[in-house]
This record gives structure tokens, sequence and C-alpha cells, in this order.
């Protein structure tokens, strides 16, 4: 549930999106309603709303001036998602909503359905930036920053060497299977011990570091979706078993996989 804040200076209106609105069945709690623009800057602070439904004419503070606040003074990640009612097709007044961020700009009367469309694609707009967020934060810790950036920027496979070149080809096309510098080795005609060696001097990392970080990859990618089980994210990821791929994560990212799935540190 996201926490939803109005800010609608006449009484009527404001009574009628806080009684006759189903906010919960789209996904929404709703967190305050605010008589003008003032009162709601202290209730977003208060009650860290993510989504402000605003009227745009409002005593104090209006709604363009809420979100010229919001972007002045508030962190990204703490920023709410502006929604503008109006009352008036003003093109000047839709425009620069548009320009200060707002997602949507609504007509009074509202239509239900219109507003049900709305506040649904907010919900995930706001799901894709706490997304978006939780993995700036991820990779801002120290433990984890050169890992995700290691991952996200794979190194040259330009070593010179073509056992190198074949066995790196062969370990993104296959490290969901289980690997072995020996099995890897044997299908190219040498030794285990000598493309260890190979390895470690065009590439800086040995063989099973190279493996895991690419499965670390892999696992990072899966636990961006929400859908893919913990469990699944391991064996999708080259390992059987789950216990020990969370004990892995966590050594080498510094949280567990559910922690960096929900952003927590």
């Amino acid at each position: 549930m996201r926490r939803l804040l109005i800010a609608e200076d006449e009484e009527l209106a404001r009574r009628e999106l806080e009684t006759t609105i189903p906010w919960e069945l789209w996904g929404y709690m709703l967190a305050g309603a605010a008589e003008d623009g003032t009162q709601a800057w202290d209730l977003i602070i208060e009650r860290r709303a993510e989504v402000v439904v605003t009227d745009i004419r409002m005593p104090g503070l209006d709604g363009m001036a809420l979100m010229r606040k919001a972007e002045a003074e508030l962190e990204p990640p703490d920023r709410p998602l502006f929604i503008i009612l109006s009352g008036h097709a003003d093109f000047e007044y839709a425009r620069e909503a548009v320009r200060l961020g707002a997602f949507a700009y609504l007509i009074k009367p509202m239509v239900d359905a219109e507003l049900e469309e709305t506040m649904r694609s907010a919900l995930l707009r706001v799901d894709e930036r706490e997304h978006m967020f939780t993995l700036e934060r991820v990779a801002s810790s120290d433990r984890a920053f050169g890992l995700l950036r290691d991952l996200t920027q794979e190194r040259s496979t330009d070593s010179g060497d073509a056992y190198v070149e074949a066995a790196i080809l062969d370990l993104r096309e296959r490290f969901v299977v289980d690997l072995s510098a020996d099995s890897v080795a044997e299908r190219m005609g040498i030794s285990g011990d000598h493309l260890s060696r190979l390895f470690k001097k065009a590439t800086g990392l040995t063989f099973n570091e190279y493996l895991t970080r690419l499965r670390m990859k892999r696992a990072m990618e899966l636990l961006r979706d929400p859908v893919v089980r913990i469990g699944e994210v391991a064996d999708l990821s080259g390992y059987k078993d789950a216990r020990y791929f969370s004990t892995l994560f966590r050594r080498i990212v510094g949280m567990t996989p559910s922690e960096f799935r929900h952003g927590r540190q």
C-alpha cells in the first residue's frame, strides 16, 4: 500500500475525495487530507506521502508551489509523485505542471475511470522509482559498488589469448550449469591448471571468481522481478542449493538476496 495525501481547499470536494474513492482497492492508504498547501507540505514531511493528489489553486501554497518546494527541499527518493487537479483546461498551467514533473494533470470534474487508470499507473511509477533508488543505494555501498560496477561494465574479452576468449564465451553461455576450470579446459584440449593460469593473467580474476561474478550479475537481474522467488533466482543463477546461494550472495554483495530486493541496508 502506498501512502496517499489529498490537498484540496474546497471542503465538499475534499470530503468527496476522502470518502467516495476506493483508494485501498487501488493500492493506496490515505495518509491525510489537507485544506491548503501549507498544511499539505507539513503532512508530506510528517507522513512521508508517496503520491499527492492536489488542487492546482489553494491558499498558502498552491499545487505548483508544492511541487517546486518538493523539488528544492527534498532528495529525489523522498519526493512524492504529484497528480494535479484543475477546474480549467489551461494549457499554460498544464505545461508548467509537466515541466515540474507532474505525473498527471486532470480536469475537474473527473471521470472515475480516468482517475482509476491514473492512480494505478502512478502506483507502477512509484514502484519503478523505488526500485531504481534501491539499486542506486546498493551501488553506493562500499562493498557492493565495485561488484556492481564490474558486473555492469563487464571486463573486456580481448585478452589476446584464444583459450581465454573461448573460456569466457563458454562461461557466459553455460554459467547456469556445473562448471569448473577442468571441464571447460577439457573441451579445448588443455589442462585445467593451464587454463586457470592463463585466465588469471588475462583477466586479473581466477576462473571461479569470474564465474561467480557472472552468476551474481544474473541473480541481481532476477531479483529485480518480485515474481521470481529466491529459490528460483538461485537455480536460474547456477546454484542448486538456495541456502548456499544466499550465504554466498551476502558475503559478496554485503546483504541477503531479500535485503537487496527490498532495498534494505
